[in-house]
């Protein structure tokens, strides 16, 4: 039944009375209804499609298959082996055989059930057709009724509706009742640090790479080893890169004047792609054999600006000034958008750099909160802790932070219930236990 009107499969043995078993066949009785509506008026639909005239067809040719029965007899031939020792190679050939026969059943039934579909929304819409003719003198309530009545059925066990109201059905319906219902507001995330604007070029390279120039968003990459030498000296601004690191770690199997060639090749389609500064201003210099970004330009880049965010954190804790910490945190958390170079699948000397910063970034989450709870604000503390569990689900520090924090609201269900989430976490990500200062924290929560 792959196809409307196509050769029936060679399962369909039993012929339509495979599924009437005293009644009449799901086909038939659509095929009677769909053809028996009477003298066509204006406004009605016209003859059956031959779409569903089709699948009424393929519905009647939907019969039984004894596969069950074959299966069971060769699962016990199976099972008489001894450990191999008659093992019969015609038992697996058959199971083969019907395993096979089984998933082009399982292909016909989805057609069959998109048959059923397209026959249950023409019968639906033929039965608004004739009701909402008749709807009009009755002042609206008949077809209500018997939407009412089809909902029923639909809404019997719970799941989505397939085929919403039919058009007359939305324009009859009265509309629901107002409700006075106060939405909950999201609880604020941190900001975002926005990007400099006066900066020459800014690049984002925590989560996907964003880069500005003069302003304007670089639209797209036209070579990916361009980019790819870009970040790499985007990561290593510090100092000047030697033009053979880069053509070994681009093309590590070219020979020399080949990998030259390719790099010559990427850095032209690299200042193209960065072009827009004006002057004759260079975003790549070279210099003594090496490449660097050209530090007379004004730079922007997230990954920096992340880095001294959370130095002036470490040391405003250093000097025990909260207030401060929790600014600097902040800024930290609003400029991390994902990992490092997050949409780039093709590189792997950056992946230690990308582990760092996500472990800086959970002790940025983990620390503000802390902070928070120690300031006794409660719901900032489990806000920052859920993001940090978010980030990182097996962190037992931010468990231990919330059962603290639910503890402190006498609410000692939360707090029975944080621990099971940390036992399950790390049973199912890393197959360890608490720790015993996780263990007896909440013991003495409890």
């Amino acid at each position: 039944m792959g196809s409307y009107g196509g050769e029936p499969r060679a399962w369909r043995r039993a012929g339509p009375e495979a599924l009437t078993d005293g009644r009449l066949s799901a086909g038939t009785a659509a095929s009677g209804s769909l053809t028996r509506v009477g003298p066509r008026s204006a406004g009605l639909p016209g003859p059956v499609p031959t779409a569903v005239s089709e699948a009424l067809s393929e519905l009647r040719q939907l019969a039984g298959h004894p596969l069950p029965a074959d299966v069971e007899r060769a699962l016990a031939d199976l099972g008489r082996a001894s450990d191999g020792a008659d093992f019969d190679v015609d038992t697996v050939r058959q199971l083969r055989r019907c395993s096979a026969e089984y998933q082009r059943v399982a292909i016909d039934l989805e057609a069959a059930a998109r048959c059923c579909r397209l026959v249950e929304r023409e019968i639906n819409q033929r039965a608004d057709a004739l009701l909402s003719e008749k709807n009009r003198s009755v002042g609206g309530q008949l077809l209500d009724i018997f939407r009412r009545g089809r909902g029923g059925v639909r809404n019997a066990a719970p799941g989505p509706e397939l085929f919403p109201p039919t058009q007359a059905e939305a324009q009859l319906q009265s509309p629901p009742p107002l409700q006075f219902q106060l939405q909950p507001q999201p609880e604020p995330e941190p900001a975002p640090a926005p990007v400099t604007p006066d900066a020459d070029i800014a690049a984002s390279a925590l989560g996907p790479l964003e880069v500005h120039v003069a302003g304007r968003r670089v639209p797209r990459w036209t070579s990916l080893k361009a980019r790819a030498v870009f970040q790499y000296l985007l990561v290593h601004q510090d100092r000047p890169i030697r033009r053979d690191v880069l053509m070994s770690l681009q093309w590590p199997d070219h020979s020399h004047n080949s990998a030259r060639n390719n790099l010559n090749v990427a850095l032209y389609s690299l200042r193209n792609t960065l072009d827009g500064l004006g002057q004759g201003a260079q975003p790549v210099l070279y210099r003594d054999g090496c490449y660097s970004l050209n530090p007379e330009l004004t730079w922007w880049i997230d990954r920096n600006e992340f880095l001294a965010a959370v130095d002036d954190a470490q040391q405003a804790h250093r000097e025990r000034r909260p207030e401060q910490v929790i600014g600097a945190y902040r800024k930290a958390i609003g400029l991390y958008r994902g990992p490092l170079f997050e949409d780039d699948g093709d590189g792997d000397w950056y992946l230690p750099e990308q582990r760092r910063l996500q472990d800086l970034y959970g002790q940025a989450l983990e620390g503000i909160a802390e902070i928070h709870f120690r300031l006794g604000e409660l719901a900032d503390a489990q806000r920052f802790g859920q993001l940090a569990l978010g980030h990182d689900p097996c962190s037992e520090s931010s468990h231990r932070l919330l059962m603290r924090c639910y503890a402190s609201q006498h609410q000692q269900q939360l707090v029975g219930r944080q621990y099971r989430v940390c036992v399950a976490a790390l049973r199912d990500e890393l197959g360890v236990t608490p720790s015993d200062e996780t263990v007896k924290l909440f013991r003495e929560l409890i």
